[in-house]
């Protein structure tokens, strides 16, 4: 059996990456009683002051104690008397991953693959959450607690207790990581990429992602320890596209990067130059191939449905000293530096990925997307689906009297629904978490309503939305749930021809009330009684499925 499905065990669903605003307490998580006491994560912050974990007997006698934190940048590991701090500082907004465990002997912590060596000291205060008076924010993701009889699978963060505010199932910081221009790049910075944010609609999720175009890709933040001890990939794809990259990652080590591509229909591995597998036969044939590819100490292993080729050879045992860290990306590397240089393709293998496993694990939801849409072998039903991407239709025209109704059926709950841009007015429909708004401006006053319907929006159903407009008054209904404010509009009261209708997202988000797209389907959307007809009159910037949504 494939995938998430009925019989397959529960531990499988859950959160797997949060946004901490203060500790996240980890008592459920530990076994105090079975040494040694250990667990990983993958954590990023900008900020310089916080604890990401603790214990809620933090700093007491009982020796049921452990906290992970940062102090000027640096990572301290409080736990049972004693201190270990890191020799370098990690508030530089990159994903770094760490190891921490407590024996009754003293502590140990490893962060990106490398031992914290340095002496431990005695009665060093835990870090305050809020010592400087700021209020801390950093991701984590993949968390482990590694402790004998438990399963390889990343801790649920929503079946914890939290001492303040976490924004589950996303990451998101002050500054992203790669906001910088690279200073010789020619590539437009990460930052113009509108990611999905708000929390993300817990569905049981079949794994299967379309790789939209060239420049599509998901980004997986895997343990370590995983990538550097015999890493085993796995996963199933099926394309028509001839050339173009299926995973890679970097490597700073004698082994610069791991990659699967297609070229000229084959599919082959490489771990840096003159170090190249391939199977003979050509792959993209539209059908699904299963794809399992893997590093020992002396040689490296393709297999594609179930044939092996020819090893590829490392010498003087390369494969056990692997220096291989994330992201795992699935597609074009963003960046454009891990395969710099490799003589590999640059751009994404358009298709369908599915399955991916690491050590016949499955990784699960990926961390980032750009450009993906669900591989729509399932079942399907009629509507538009949007996965980042947006519809424009031109000359919109606004009356005295207009109505907009639509259903949606959000997989994040944050985004734009629907924008009408014009030099002095606006109009906006969007989420905001469980709640749908509306916000006109008329170019003198700006006037909201919201409405939080009665079910959650993350429910698997489609609801109902209405939007009406009158001189004197806007009225917004969700489902059965009504809100309207009275207003006196004058510069927009009698029709108006404005420049386009924005559904599902938009281009510049510097003037609308969201910063993200609209992710989910959309169906039965009519202006005015009248169906829009998103196929005839429409400009499609992309990914969006114009008459296709995956069904529940």
């Amino acid at each position: 059996m494939i995938g998430v499905s009925k019989g397959c065990p529960v531990s499988i669903l859950g959160v797997r990456a949060a946004t901490l605003y203060s500790a996240l307490s980890i008592d459920s998580l530990l076994v105090w009683e079975e040494e040694p006491v250990r667990v990983s994560l993958g954590f990023r912050t900008t900020d310089k002051h916080g604890a990401l974990l603790r214990s809620r007997s933090q700093g007491s006698t009982s020796g049921h104690d452990l906290q992970l934190a940062l102090s000027d940048g640096y990572v301290v590991l409080n736990s049972n008397n004693y201190t270990l701090k890191s020799d370098k500082q990690y508030s530089d907004g990159n994903w770094h991953y760490l190891i921490a465990v407590r024996r009754s002997t003293g502590l140990e912590l490893s962060i990106d693959n490398v031992n914290v060596i340095q002496g431990q000291s005695h009665h060093i205060k835990p870090v305050d959450q809020n010592s400087r008076g700021q209020k801390f924010k950093g991701c984590i993701t993949n968390l482990y607690s590694r402790r004998p009889g438990q399963s390889f699978i990343p801790a649920d963060l929503s079946s914890f207790s939290q001492t303040g505010d976490v924004a589950l199932g996303l990451c998101s910081l002050h500054s992203p990581p790669h906001t910088k221009q690279e200073k010789h790049g020619k590539h437009k910075p990460v930052s113009t990429i509108h990611v999905p944010t708000g929390s993300h609609c817990r569905r049981a999720h079949r794994g299967e992602y379309q790789l939209y175009d060239e420049h599509s890709w998901l980004s997986y933040t895997v343990p370590q320890e995983d990538l550097n001890y015999r890493p085993h990939f796995s996963l199933d794809i099926k394309t028509k596209s001839s050339n173009g990259l299926i995973l890679h990652l970097a490597g700073r080590g004698v082994v610069p990067l791991l990659a699967l591509y297609m070229a000229s229909g084959k599919i082959k591995m490489s771990l840096g130059q003159n170090r190249i597998i391939q199977h003979k036969q050509k792959s993209n044939d539209g059908n699904w191939h299963r794809v399992e590819f893997s590093v020992e100490r002396s040689t490296f292993h393709l297999l594609v449905d179930g044939i092996h080729v020819t090893d590829g050879q490392l010498p003087n045992n390369e494969g056990s000293s692997l220096d291989l860290h994330n992201p795992v990306y699935l597609g074009a590397d963003p960046k454009s530096r891990t395969i710099k240089g490799h003589n590999i393709p640059m751009n994404t293998v358009t298709g369908c990925i599915r399955d991916f496993k690491v050590n016949d694990v499955a990784v699960g939801e990926p961390e980032a997307n750009h450009k993906t849409l669900p591989c729509l072998d399932g079942l399907t039903e009629t509507g538009t689906y949007f996965g980042g991407g947006h519809i424009i239709l031109g000359n919109f025209t606004v009356g005295s009297h207009f109505v907009l109704s639509f259903e949606l059926r959000p997989q994040y709950l944050t985004g734009l629904l629907f924008h009408v841009p014009s030099d002095k007015t606006s109009f906006n429909v969007f989420l905001m978490e469980n709640k749908v708004s509306v916000k006109v401006n008329d170019g003198n006053d700006a006037v909201s309503v919201s409405v939080t319907p009665h079910e959650s929006l993350c429910d698997g159903k489609f609801h109902t939305v209405t939007v009406s407009k009158k001189p004197e008054m806007i009225r917004l209904v969700v489902d059965s749930v009504s809100e309207q404010k009275a207003v006196l509009f004058t510069s927009i009261s009698h029709s108006t021809t404005l420049n386009s209708l924005s559904i599902g997202g938009t281009t510049n988000y510097r003037q609308v009330p969201v910063s993200s797209p609209f992710v989910g389907c959309l169906r039965n959307v009519k202006v005015n009684g009248g169906p829009l007809a998103f196929k005839t009159e429409s400009r499609v910037v992309d990914p969006v499925s114009i008459d296709r949504c995956p069904k529940e």
